[in-house]
């Protein structure tokens, strides 16, 4: 007999590695690159080293960056394809922010919320990387695009906006794993949610046969 508060398995320990390294490096970037842009925060470039080595890690941590966003879209793309069921869901999006459970259709191991922040940050994380390259290796730009200036000008900005958008993704992940919905974040930690949880948040998910669950359950035998 199962109880409520039994724990089930939720993410695999390579999931969570990945989901760590993407928003431990992403954290570094965002600070430091606001540091960059901010003579007042400075400051955050010691947590690279200081400013020098700051400006030389940066790019650096954005190859970790790019490389755990790039093991993220393998390990999850398949699950965050958005259907009919995900698109009811986000059209009762109000009513699950005011936890309103009875108004929201089931959803499944991930929410069309779940979903849309997935395809955000892949976007994102694209951005990242073509604008974080021409601005990493402007003498290259510069030898094969005649108005390099206005293309790495418009590369800074791009890059500028893509990590504001990006801190305020980042901020409102924190906010809901953490506050809005209790019990969530502990997923990213061992990788177990409460079976009450489960059924409050996605009762269309059975854990049970779940491979995440059951590849678990086979180790442990």
């Amino acid at each position: 007999m199962s109880t409520r508060s039994e724990l089930v398995p939720r993410f695999s320990s390579a999931q969570r590695l990945v989901h760590w390294a993407v928003g431990l490096s992403f954290t570094l970037l965002l600070l430091t690159g606001l540091a960059f842009s901010y003579p007042a925060l400075f400051w955050l470039t010691h947590l690279l080293g200081g400013g020098t080595s700051a400006m030389v890690l940066h790019p650096w941590v954005g190859v970790v960056f790019s490389a755990a966003m790039g093991a993220t879209f393998v390990m999850w793309v398949r699950d965050m394809r958005l259907g009919a069921a995900d698109r009811r869901w986000l059209r009762a999006i109000q009513a699950y922010a005011r936890h309103d459970t009875g108004h929201v259709p089931p959803a499944g191991k991930y929410n069309g919320g779940q979903k849309l922040f997935f395809w955000a940050q892949t976007l994102l994380a694209l951005v990242f990387l073509v604008s974080g390259l021409a601005l990493w290796f402007p003498g290259a730009i510069a030898a094969v695009v005649p108005a390099a200036s206005t293309l790495l000008a418009s590369m800074r900005l791009l890059h500028y906006l893509a990590t504001l958008a990006g801190g305020l993704l980042l901020t409102l992940h924190v906010y809901l794993g953490l506050f809005a919905f209790p019990g969530t974040a502990r997923g990213m930690v061992d990788g177990k949610v409460s079976r009450a949880w489960a059924a409050l948040h996605h009762p269309a998910w059975r854990p049970d046969t779940d491979p995440v669950t059951t590849t678990r359950d086979a180790e442990r035998r």
